[in-house]
């Protein structure tokens, strides 16, 4: 995947090390679309594979900034294990967030469809009643991309347009807010298995 020799990895590392910002920028247009076709060829999904290209790229970088690799020579395979591990977060964050996505938000915060089931409808509210929980940890313009995200299916080109923000900025706070949401919800959901031991 990775072709330098060891030792230009080791070098760049020093100077990223002591602060060298076109060293980072060297870093990131090489490791970019390595890092890129990976990720897609993970996910197939162009926009989530630029999002962990990010994370991948800002993670990594901080590591280096703070001297936290310790075999310099070895920056390739770490950058493609850091890759691995964040492809692998995301695909595990999907499926558990795979009932948000097919849950209307609007129905999560608001009052859902009546059920004939009894069991069912306790079930429907009790989920609810953790996704409304998790959703008010975040801030308004969060909540907000969370929901013309997964009720409408914008991308964040598009919601950056209509929120009159970067891009950027939203795979930032999305990344964040499902952090924070998959976190809360199994938080409860572990609570209340505890209760009912």
């Amino acid at each position: 995947m990775f072709w330098q020799e060891p030792e230009e990895w080791r070098k760049l590392t020093q100077r990223i090390l002591a602060g060298d910002q076109g060293s980072e920028d060297e870093f990131a247009r090489y490791f970019y679309p390595h890092i890129l076709a990976m990720a897609a060829g993970r996910l197939r999904d162009q926009e989530a594979a630029r999002e962990i290209t990010h994370e991948v790229l800002l993670g990594v970088l901080q590591a280096l900034r703070e001297g936290r690799l310790r075999e310099p020579v070895k920056l390739p395979v770490f950058v493609a294990g850091t890759a691995r591990n964040l492809i692998n977060q995301h695909i595990r964050r999907q499926i558990r967030l795979r009932h948000l996505k097919t849950l209307d938000l609007n129905e999560a915060v608001g009052s859902g469809r009546p059920s004939s089931e009894p069991e069912t409808k306790i079930e429907d509210e009790e989920r609810k009643s953790i996704v409304r929980s998790a959703l008010q940890m975040l801030k308004p313009v969060e909540q907000r991309i969370l929901f013309l995200t997964l009720a409408k299916g914008l991308n964040p080109r598009e919601i950056a347009l209509k929120m009159d923000m970067k891009p950027e900025d939203i795979r930032n706070r999305k990344s964040r807010a499902l952090k924070i949401v998959q976190r809360e919800i199994e938080k409860k959901i572990r609570k209340e298995r505890q209760g009912h031991l």
